[in-house]
């Protein structure tokens, strides 16, 4: 991720990109620093905090489950983020027409209710002939958060886990040069 960061600052000091490329490139680093600085440093003092018996209050394992279960989400964010920058520096750091309409679009649905996003899906399937590349990853990416989402809050009203385990998955380093 810190590879990612340096090469798409490069990229912006090197070339003459536009404020709109410029901003997605700063919202993708800005997002990568905070989670590798701040973000994971705090998932490591929890975990040590839980391994301390005599820490008070002491995290309990669905505490650093569900924390891990946020970060997994923030990290499928990002790379997405730099998967959209790699594909415009594919394109020349041209962006598709009409992206930014849909940019505007989707912003105000992020604050609607949840029982209001459902049928935007299916009036997105009918536009699919139309779909880039870019909005099927993002359609699936989404789809992987809110799966995410519902695994975090199942786990959380399971009564049936045990405190004493803990299960962090870890996917494979995906590595892009």
């Amino acid at each position: 991720m810190d590879a990612w960061c340096q090469q798409m600052e490069q990229e912006s000091k090197e070339k003459q990109l536009s404020e709109e490329v410029l901003g997605k490139i700063r919202s993708a680093v800005g997002s990568a620093q905070l989670l590798m600085s701040q973000k994971f440093q705090q998932f490591r003092g929890l975990c040590e905090q839980n391994l301390d018996v005599n820490a008070q209050p002491r995290p309990t394992a669905q505490d650093l489950a569900g924390f891990w279960d946020l970060l997994q989400l923030s990290i499928e964010d990002i790379s997405m983020k730099f998967d959209e920058l790699h594909l415009l520096k594919s394109n020349d750091w041209k962006l598709p027409k009409g992206s930014s309409k849909k940019e505007e679009k989707k912003q105000p649905s992020a604050t609607t209710p949840k029982k209001v996003l459902k049928p935007k899906p299916a009036a997105a399937k009918e536009k699919s002939s139309g779909e880039s590349a870019a909005d099927k990853q993002r359609q699936e990416a989404r789809k992987r958060l809110m799966a995410a989402k519902r695994a975090v809050s199942e786990r959380q009203n399971s009564a049936t886990e045990s405190a004493d385990s803990i299960e962090i998955y870890v996917p494979e380093a995906q590595t892009r040069l």
